[in-house]
């Protein structure tokens, strides 16, 4: 284990641990927006904007941003830091998303099984059956890297956070260097990336994150923000992306990420201190469990949803509010149900992650 280079109290590391499953159920509530679109309504076109666009680009900063100041809490070499992340990010993204294949290609097998839960569009890569990939389509179900994301579409976050971790000592090094030059050109850097995805996006919030190591800036800090004054900041650079303009969202992209990490630790902290995180504490060690399950989950709920409850706007809202909730407890109870088993693999897929790891 390397030396300790920063330092994170109890009370932080609780803060992150329930800032981060929030941010995983704001991600589902993300993925759930299609439930919206049989309602023709310009209020609930503009929140599925917000949500797909500025809402959520900040909430997955947030990510990298914590997982960042959690990888250079510590001092690393390359070769312990790589092998490290082989074992927590590489396996549970290539485990799951064979996982997924398999099924896929199951139920392709069986056409009436594929129809009731709507995979003939949403899963069939590019049109084709598993039995017909090429090489190409092949490797782009795990990279991603033709189309944008791999098969299971939300694991672009984990093989970018994978990435970035490669670059995590030439970014330590560069800083290191000479902090302000190396920022600018960091930042420029991302603003070009941001040309060609989200990899600008990872860049900029995992270098913000060793910024606060190297400069021993502690979280806590936040609590001496006014919250409504966080708030108001992060309202008012939202509403500036309503300028039908490209060039806003490179301007704005990184003062919102600034604010939005501002304001989730604030309220994270708020949690903590108001006794409100009992049950988040319970929960928080499955976060990463409930990721990797719930999008394909998600889908089979959403289609049994649309059979079962009438799509008139009032129900399709309660649908839409309620459906994540219990797609959350369904995935945990998956992670409870494969941990208890005498030898279960689900620790192996999740990283070390887990009730037990989750206490460090």
């Amino acid at each position: 284990m390397g030396e300790e280079v920063y330092h994170i109290s109890l009370r932080t590391s609780q803060m992150i641990n329930v800032v981060r499953l929030i941010m995983i159920i704001g991600v589902i509530y993300v993925h759930t927006i299609p439930v919206l679109d049989t309602i023709d309504s310009p209020i609930i076109t503009a929140f599925a904007s917000l949500m797909r666009g500025p809402i959520g680009t900040s909430g997955i900063a947030l990510f990298f941003f914590l997982s960042s100041i959690l990888t250079y809490k510590k001092e690393f070499a390359f070769k312990s830091n790589f092998r490290k992340k082989c074992s927590s990010l590489l396996l549970p993204y290539v485990a799951f998303i064979s996982f997924w294949i398999l099924v896929v290609f199951v139920m392709q097998l069986y056409d009436p099984l594929l129809a009731l839960f709507h995979f003939d569009s949403q899963v069939v890569l590019w049109g084709k059956p598993v039995i017909q990939w090429s090489l190409l389509d092949w490797f782009d179900a795990y990279t991603g890297f033709v189309h944008g994301a791999p098969f299971v579409y939300p694991f672009w976050f984990i093989r970018d956070l994978f990435l970035v971790n490669i670059f995590a000592s030439l970014i330590k090094k560069a800083v290191d260097s000479n902090p302000y030059i190396s920022g600018i050109v960091l930042l420029a850097m991302s603003i070009a990336l941001m040309q060609i995805g989200a990899y600008g996006l990872t860049l900029f919030s995992f270098t913000l994150g060793y910024y606060v190591v190297k400069f021993d800036i502690s979280l806590e800090k936040v609590d001496n923000i006014n919250i409504g004054l966080i708030l108001v900041g992060y309202i008012a650079i939202i509403s500036c992306f309503s300028i039908p303009f490209k060039c806003i969202y490179y301007v704005l992209v990184f003062p919102l990420v600034i604010v939005a990490n501002i304001l989730c630790l604030r309220i994270g902290y708020y949690l903590i201190d108001k006794k409100h995180d009992k049950y988040l504490l319970k929960i928080a060690p499955w976060s990463f469990g409930i990721f990797c399950f719930h999008e394909y989950f998600l889908r089979f709920f959403r289609k049994i949803a649309s059979l079962i409850i009438p799509q008139i706007p009032v129900l399709v809202i309660i649908e839409y509010c309620i459906l994540p909730i219990v797609l959350c407890l369904f995935c945990l109870l998956i992670c409870k149900i494969l941990n208890s088993l005498p030898f279960s693999p689900l620790k192996l897929l999740l990283g070390g992650r887990g009730s037990k790891s989750s206490k460090r």
